[in-house]
C-alpha cells in the first residue's frame, strides 16, 4: 500500500512540471535582436534562434482578416484548409475580374504558408502570365507582370535558403521583357515606366524601383538574381533546384548575358557590341561550361570539354570513353551548348558588327521618314537613304549566310533576315516598286514562307514601338 499521500503527490506533480518547464523557458526564450540580426544567446532562446536561422518563423498570422472563414479555421489550427479555401475563393475572385480582391486573397494566402514554395511559384506565374493577359492596353499588362515579378521577389525574402525562387524571379523579368509578345514595350517599360508615379526628378518617366532598383537594362537585372540563385545553389538551398534540370538551372547567368550582348546592337550602342559578346562568350564557355553536373545514374560530365577531360571524367565514372563521350555529346544537344558558342563566336566578329550597324541604320532611316525617293534636276532617280542602307545590310547578311550556312538554318538570324527583306519591301511599295526579282536574302526569304507572317508582325511592333518614343 502506496505510503504517499494525496497532498504529498501533488506537490511531487508541482515540482516534475516546474522542472520541466525550466527547459521549455530557456530553450524557448525569445532571442536577443541586434541591429538587423539575431545575436548569439548561448543555449537562451535557441529555438527561435534556428527559426531566424532557417526562415522558419511565423510571424504573418495575425495579419489574416479576423472576419474571414480562413481565421475561423486558424483558430481550430486548421491552416492548411483555410489556405485552401483562400485559393478557391481566389480562382473565383480571377474569374469574376475581381482584380484587388484577388491580389488581397492572394496576400492572405502567403500570410498563412509562407513557407510553402509551390504557392510562391504558382501564384506570382499567374499574376505575371494569365492575370495580365485579361487586360488590353499594354501598360495595364505590364503592370500585373510587375506584380507577379513583385511577389515571386516577396517570396525569396522569406524563403532565402530557396534558390529555385532567386531563380524564378530572374526567369521572370527575363522572360517577359525579352520574349513575350510584348517584349519591345516591356523592355523599354523596364527602365522607363509609364507609370507617373515613377518618373525622376527631372520629369523624365523612370523605373520602379521594386523591381528595378537601379534602372538597369532587364537582361542585367535577371543576370544578378540568377547569380544570386546559383550562390545559394552552392550554400546548399534548402529545397534546393527541385522541378528544374540543373544543368538549366545553373544557365541562367550565362544566357542573360548573352540575350544583353543582343540587345546591344538593337540599340545602335556598337562601341560595346563586341565587348558584351566576348563578355557573354567567355560566361558561356568559362563559367557554366567548365561547371561539373551529374547526368543519369549520377555520371559526371562537362559541357566545355577537353579531350584529356573526357577521359578523366570517363575514368572517374568508371566507363569508357566512348560511353563518356555519348553522355556528353547529348547533353551537348540538349542544353543547345554549340550553338550559343557558335553565336557569340559569329558576333564577335567585324563582319557581324558592320551587318547590324547597316541593319540599324537602314531601320532608322525609315522610322525618321527617309524612305521616300528624290527626283534630281536631271530627272533621275535618287533612292532613299532607307533603301541603301537595308541594300548594303542585306548585301553583307548574305555573304555572313554563305561563310556560316549553319547559323542561318533556323533561329534568330532567321528572323533578322527576314525583318530586313520586310523592311525592304515596305520601302520598295511605298515609292511604288514592286521587289525586283532578284535581291540579297531573296533565298532565305523563299525557303521560309511559313514565317513571312511573323516578320510582318514583327515589324508593325518595331515601327510602332519607334513612333510611340
Amino acid at each position: 500500500m502506496s505510503t504517499v499521500n494525496s497532498r504529498q503527490r501533488k506537490i511531487w506533480y508541482g515540482v516534475g512540471i516546474l522542472l520541466l518547464l525550466g527547459p521549455v523557458v530557456y530553450l524557448g526564450f525569445p532571442a536577443r535582436q541586434t541591429a538587423g540580426a539575431v545575436a548569439d544567446s548561448g543555449g537562451l532562446g535557441v529555438l527561435s534562434q534556428k527559426r531566424q536561422q532557417y526562415d522558419l518563423g511565423e510571424a504573418t498570422l495575425g495579419k489574416v482578416d479576423p472576419s474571414s472563414s480562413a481565421m475561423n479555421l486558424l483558430l481550430l489550427g486548421l491552416r492548411g484548409p483555410a489556405a485552401t479555401v483562400l485559393q478557391l475563393k481566389a480562382m473565383d475572385y480571377q474569374e469574376r475580374k475581381q482584380w484587388a480582391k484577388l491580389r488581397a486573397t492572394v496576400d492572405s494566402i502567403i500570410m498563412l504558408q509562407p513557407h510553402y514554395v509551390q504557392i510562391w511559384k504558382f501564384q506570382g506565374w499567374n499574376l505575371a502570365y494569365n492575370v495580365s493577359r485579361e487586360w488590353d492596353k499594354v501598360d495595364d499588362r505590364f503592370y500585373w507582370v510587375k506584380e507577379g515579378i513583385k511577389f515571386l521577389i516577396l517570396g525569396t525574402n522569406r524563403n532565402q535558403t530557396v534558390p529555385i525562387l532567386f531563380h524564378d524571379v530572374g526567369e521572370f523579368v527575363q522572360s517577359k521583357m525579352g520574349v513575350s509578345d510584348e517584349k519591345k514595350f516591356f523592355r523599354e517599360f523596364f527602365v522607363r515606366d509609364p507609370d507617373p508615379r515613377f518618373k525622376t526628378t527631372s520629369g523624365e518617366p523612370g523605373p520602379d524601383r521594386a523591381v528595378n532598383p537601379d534602372g538597369k537594362d532587364s537582361y542585367l537585372v535577371a543576370y544578378d538574381w540568377f547569380v544570386r540563385a546559383n550562390e545559394k545553389d552552392d550554400n546548399d538551398g534548402v529545397i534546393g533546384v527541385k522541378g528544374k534540370t540543373h544543368v538549366f538551372f545553373r544557365q541562367g547567368p550565362a544566357r542573360s548575358l548573352l540575350y544583353f550582348a543582343k540587345t546591344r546592337a538593337e540599340k545602335g550602342l556598337f562601341d560595346e557590341h563586341i565587348p558584351a559578346w566576348d563578355r557573354a562568350y567567355r560566361s558561356w564557355m568559362d563559367d557554366y561550361g567548365k561547371m561539373d553536373f551529374l547526368g543519369l545514374e549520377d555520371k559526371k560530365y562537362r559541357l566545355n570539354c577537353t579531350e584529356d577531360e573526357l577521359k578523366a571524367l570517363a575514368e572517374e565514372n568508371g566507363v569508357t570513353v566512348q560511353e563518356q563521350r555519348r553522355i556528353w555529346a547529348q547533353n551537348l544537344d540538349m542544353t543547345n551548348f554549340r550553338q550559343w558558342r557558335d553565336t557569340a563566336d559569329v558576333e564577335r566578329t567585324p563582319e557581324m558588327l558592320e551587318a547590324r550597324r547597316s541593319s540599324f541604320e537602314g531601320k532608322k532611316a525609315y522610322n525618321e521618314g527617309r524612305s521616300s525617293d528624290t527626283m534630281l534636276p536631271d530627272k533621275t532617280v535618287q533612292i532613299s537613304d532607307s533603301q541603301k542602307s537595308l541594300e548594303a545590310a542585306m548585301t553583307q547578311w548574305a555573304k555572313l549566310s554563305e561563310k556560316y550556312p549553319n547559323m542561318f538554318i533556323d533561329g534568330d538570324n532567321v528572323e533578322d533576315c527576314l525583318l530586313l527583306v520586310q523592311y525592304y519591301r515596305v520601302v520598295c511599295q511605298l515609292n511604288g516598286r514592286n521587289m525586283p526579282d532578284s535581291y540579297p536574302l531573296k533565298d532565305i526569304w523563299d525557303k521560309n514562307p511559313n514565317r513571312h507572317p511573323d516578320a510582318e508582325r514583327n515589324f508593325l511592333i518595331e515601327t510602332r514601338l519607334q513612333q510611340r518614343k
